[in-house]
């Protein structure tokens, strides 16, 4: 058989099977009687955000909340346990056995915390992290890929946990910890969770992550350093600065420091090459405890005598009753009684 008639031949079954496998399609699997929807999964309504009270039991310590305002955290007898305002439900963060909680933190715009437990394993006392999903209730172990712990070894039994930093971004994790003296040590967790020190005993102050980067911008002492950077960071016309916070535009946000009192605010985006300073003035010298930075890009200047806070970049203010509790994606919560009420920037 010659090339030519070869190929018409094997040209001509094909045509025939693709016509067959047509009327297949048309007449018997087109035309049964199977009705084929599509339907569009949408997340349950957030009730909590409705709410502008949420009712708390008496006693309780280190009350915090997720950044939109659903959940509340709180430690009661040495448990760590989450109220979801949606239903009321408590939930518990189960610890292993003989566990003590020494910390925890909400990470930013998630319903997720990074819980520190303090663990004893052969005589040997440990700070071991871990992550709670307040949505499902549990508990998921940090490790790396060779099941090896997230842990710290305590140098001394009255070491503390100072402050946990987590990108979400990047999902770097930086534990900061306090010795007995005043110096810390800095650890990192990168996103495989393979853990290391990055700081030892320094006078370490506040500690932040930019959004898009796994590097830790560190106060040591009276300068600003950048992880993994050579030299300071500095700001133009600026002696002294105080870090304040980040929020999700990547944004940075440092205080300048006049008499132990921030006096004017700067922010940038510390990636971008050619640097944009911005500034924000205020009306006087105020504490750095009363500037909040929310994630969302809103500042916040508290005036607990007034019981008033105002929001720089909007210059609007919210009056709030009781005591000022922390910023959340809408405005602020404030606490009286037994009480958590929601203060909303209109």
């Amino acid at each position: 058989m010659s090339k030519t008639k070869r190929r018409l031949m094997w040209f001509t079954i094909a045509l025939i099977l693709q016509q067959f496998i047509f009327l297949f399609v048309e007449n018997i699997y087109l035309g049964t009687d199977l009705n084929i929807k599509a339907e569009q999964i949408q997340e349950k309504e957030n009730l909590a955000d409705k709410k502008t009270e949420i009712n708390i039991k008496k006693g309780l310590n280190d009350v915090k909340l997720s950044s939109d305002g659903r959940f509340v955290s709180y430690i009661e007898n040495s448990k760590l346990k989450i109220l979801d305002s949606n239903d009321d439900k408590e939930k518990e963060c189960e610890t292993d056995n003989g566990a003590e909680i020494v910390f925890y933190k909400w990470l930013s715009n998630e319903n997720n915390m990074i819980v520190i437990q303090k663990v004893k394993e052969n005589g040997v006392s440990y700070f071991e992290a871990v992550s709670f999903d307040a949505k499902k209730g549990e508990v998921r172990e940090l490790a790396d890929f060779s099941l090896k712990k997230v842990r710290i070894k305590l140098q001394n039994l009255k070491d503390e946990i100072d402050d946990v930093i987590f990108s979400t971004s990047t999902s770097t994790l930086y534990i900061k910890v306090k010795q007995s003296d005043g110096k810390c040590d800095l650890y990192c967790a990168n996103i495989m969770n393979e853990l290391k020190k990055v700081k030892a005993d320094k006078n370490i102050g506040t500690v932040v992550v930019p959004t898009t980067n796994a590097n830790a911008l560190i106060e040591e002492g009276s300068i600003i350093t950048i992880l993994n950077t050579k030299g300071n960071l500095s700001i133009p016309n600026v002696k002294t600065a105080k870090i304040l916070g980040t929020d999700v535009n990547d944004n940075v946000y440092f205080g300048e420091v006049a008499d132990n009192k921030i006096k004017k605010i700067y922010y940038t985006v510390l990636s971008e090459k050619t640097r944009k300073w911005n500034e924000l003035k205020l009306t006087k010298p105020i504490d750095k405890d009363d500037i909040i930075i929310d994630f969302s890009g809103k500042v916040y200047v508290n005036n607990k005598s007034e019981s008033n806070v105002l929001e720089l970049t909007s210059n609007k203010s919210i009056k709030y009753k009781g005591n000022f509790v922390q910023s959340y994606s809408k405005g602020i919560i404030s606490s009286m009684d037994n009480k958590l009420m929601k203060n909303k920037l209109e």
